[in-house]
Formats: structure tokens, C-alpha cells, sequence
């Protein structure tokens, strides 16, 4: 089987090293190697805040809850389970509003168009990688009046140009970013997540609620936080791989480069648009099949490749507004969601990891387009 990720994992004799010295030290959680990861992050980010946790869902959860937000909170439903769940976790009501049809990034008029007295806060999400349209959901944000808060889960070393020309990693924008380091993504912590933000006193309050929101001296509880705390060996594993985030973001755009190369042409066949202004984390490869053009159905090329020992997702399926978690709380899409439910039943991910061999890519593309010709 060739799975559809693996996570790329570098400098065994650094880490071994650095875990021996947390191990003998005693001090295994959020300690001293944590904190050495923040700030690199802070630096080759060029971001104020760095603030690292257990996973990307925690610190959903942590940013949300630090907001002290009531009411809706509008977001795609193109997206994974945790940016809502984050929300319904808090108390908030997920709204949905749909996406651009090239990115598949939320859509910043249709967000506008929902915004009521009862929005607390916009959340766009990164979607395979690629930003969503940061200056316009700044614009909303100060419009409205409104918090911003990007799902940037799988998003960590993505770019984007502003209007003045100038590059800016994600990460520096909005109230804050929540980034995942889970086995799936381009940098991997094993597992993990982190927080930026240039707010300091919001730094400092996920800092106290990632530890059940202790007080500094840690003999009272502040706020309420959750155990969100960092394994040292996780925060060892996230340094060493991203000093290697520019390669292995690299890697990721010469194999993506491969797929598109190989499937364009193809019958209902189309791609991910990553705007001019953006560049993407290669987070994943993902191709939508038009079931009235392409030769077989998504779900035709996805049996059709576990069965040849490739391992795809249907992804992101089901769209939010269609999983029985949310209709079990009584959240459903208030207005159509036409590009949502046509991404959601077109999209199909194909094997992409930073070591991935080009003869496994070349396998995948012969096999995948053999069905399709």
C-alpha cells in the first residue's frame, strides 16, 4: 500500500540526544525545549507570539475560549471536523457560508453577506495548503468589528503577497493562527499545534490556559483552561523538522508539480488554483472529478486505487453541514452551499509526502490516469 501520507521525520541523532537530556532532567512537559521552539518559530515567522499545544483542535478551542466570545461564528463547512467542533465545544454556533470555486477557500463576499448582530467572530480556514484571501477577511474584520481567526491547520510555511508586495509567511495575521504539527502535515511535531498572534496579552493568557489556566506562580486557577500541555519530545521533534520547513515545502510543490503535469488534459479533471499571491504548503494534493465529464466518478477512481494499493481520501467529505455531529445539534447550512457540495462530492487526495520517491508518484500518475484516459 502506498499510504496517502507519511510523516517526514529528520535528525534522529539530534533528537535522541535532546530527548535523553529532557529525559534525565525530569522535566518532560512544556519545559525548556518547548519554549526553544516557540522562538523559532517566532523568529523565522517573523510573528510576536509564538505559543505551542498539544494539538491544532486545543488550540481552537484554547483561542476561542480566551476570546471570551458568545453567539456565531461564521466559517466554511469545506473543511475538517475540528474548526466547527472547536466552536461547538465553546458554546458558539457554527454558520456556513460557501467557498470560491477555484480556490475552495472561504468565499469573504458571501461571509459579509452573513454577518448579523449575533456573529461574534470569522474563521477561514487554509485549505490543502493554500491561504485564503487574507487582506479582504482583514477588511471584514475591521468593518465589522469582528475578530478573525484562522484555521491554518494545515497551512505552516504557506505564503502570502500583500498588496504592497511584500511576502508574509502565514501566521501574522488576524487575531491569531492556529497552526497542526499532527502526523499528516508538511512540518510534523508527531503531534501538536501552535498558536501566533501579536497580541501579548493573549499570548500570555494561552500560555496559563494551556496548563488549566494556572496563575503564573501556579497556586491558583485563573481561567479556564484545558490539559493542552506539550510533551518535550514533541517540541524536539517540531525544531528539528521545521529548520527544514523551506525544503521540505520545496519538496512538496516539485511532486505536486509531477501530478499536475501528468493529469492535466484529462476528461473532468481539474485542480486547486493557488492564486499569484499565494504560495502553498503542499499540505496535500488534491484533484475533483466532474461525475458528468471525467470518465469515472470520484468514487469510482477511489475503489480503483485502493485497489491497485494506493491509499486516497475523499476529502474534505462530508461537507460540515452533511455529518450527523452537527445535525445532532441542530447546526445546518442557513443558505445553499452550491460550491461546498460539489467540492466536497469531487475532491479526492492522491499520496504526497516530503520523501515520497518520484517512481511511487510516477506509479500513482500511471495508474490514476490509465483509468481515466
Amino acid at each position: 500500500m502506498i499510504p496517502i501520507v507519511n510523516p517526514t521525520l529528520l535528525e534522529w541523532q539530534a533528537v535522541i540526544a535532546d530527548f535523553r537530556q529532557a529525559w534525565e532532567s525530569g522535566q518532560v512537559t512544556t519545559g525548556t525545549f518547548t519554549r526553544r521552539f516557540e522562538a523559532a518559530a517566532e523568529e523565522r515567522l517573523q510573528v510576536p507570539h509564538a505559543v505551542m499545544v498539544q494539538s491544532c483542535t486545543a488550540g481552537l478551542m484554547l483561542v476561542l475560549r480566551a476570546l471570551e466570545l458568545q453567539g456565531e461564528i461564521i466559517m466554511p463547512a469545506f473543511t475538517w471536523t475540528a474548526t466547527a467542533q472547536a466552536a461547538l465545544w465553546n458554546g458558539l454556533t457554527p454558520v456556513f457560508a460557501d467557498i470560491r470555486p477555484s480556490t475552495y477557500t472561504l468565499d469573504p463576499e458571501k461571509v459579509a453577506a452573513a454577518v448579523t448582530p449575533q456573529t461574534a467572530a470569522v474563521m477561514p480556514v487554509n485549505v490543502f495548503g493554500c491561504p485564503p484571501d487574507y487582506e479582504a477577511f482583514e477588511a471584514i474584520g475591521k468593518q465589522y468589528g469582528l475578530p478573525v481567526i484562522y484555521d491554518s491547520a494545515q497551512g505552516l510555511g504557506s505564503q502570502y503577497r500583500l498588496t504592497d508586495g511584500t511576502w508574509q509567511f502565514s501566521g501574522n495575521f488576524g487575531t491569531a493562527e492556529i497552526f497542526s504539527m499532527s502526523p499528516t502535515k508538511v512540518i510534523t511535531a508527531m503531534e501538536g499545534g501552535l498558536i501566533t498572534t501579536s497580541d501579548a496579552t493573549l499570548a500570555q493568557k494561552l500560555r496559563q490556559m494551556r496548563d488549566y489556566g494556572k496563575t503564573p506562580d501556579g497556586e491558583d486557577i485563573a481561567w479556564l483552561g484545558l490539559s493542552a500541555r506539550v510533551p518535550e519530545i514533541n517540541a524536539i521533534v517540531a525544531y528539528y523538522n521545521f529548520g527544514h520547513m523551506d525544503e521540505l515545502v520545496q519538496r512538496r510543490q516539485e511532486l505536486m508539480q509531477h501530478y499536475r503535469q501528468g493529469l492535466t488534459g484529462l476528461r473532468g479533471v481539474t485542480f486547486q488554483d493557488i492564486p499569484a499571491d499565494r504560495r502553498t504548503s503542499g499540505n496535500y494534493f488534491t484533484l475533483f472529478l466532474d461525475a458528468a465529464q471525467a470518465r469515472h466518478s470520484r468514487d469510482q477512481v477511489y475503489e480503483h486505487l485502493k485497489d491497485q494499493g494506493i491509499q486516497a481520501k475523499k476529502y474534505f467529505y462530508p461537507a460540515l453541514h452533511q455529518q450527523k455531529v452537527y445535525q445532532t445539534f441542530g447546526v445546518s447550512a442557513r443558505t445553499p452551499l452550491p460550491v461546498t457540495e460539489q467540492a466536497a462530492a469531487a475532491g479526492l487526495a492522491l499520496p504526497l509526502y516530503s520523501h515520497l520517491e518520484e517512481k511511487l508518484i510516477f506509479k500513482v500518475l500511471n495508474i490514476a490516469k490509465g483509468f481515466l484516459l
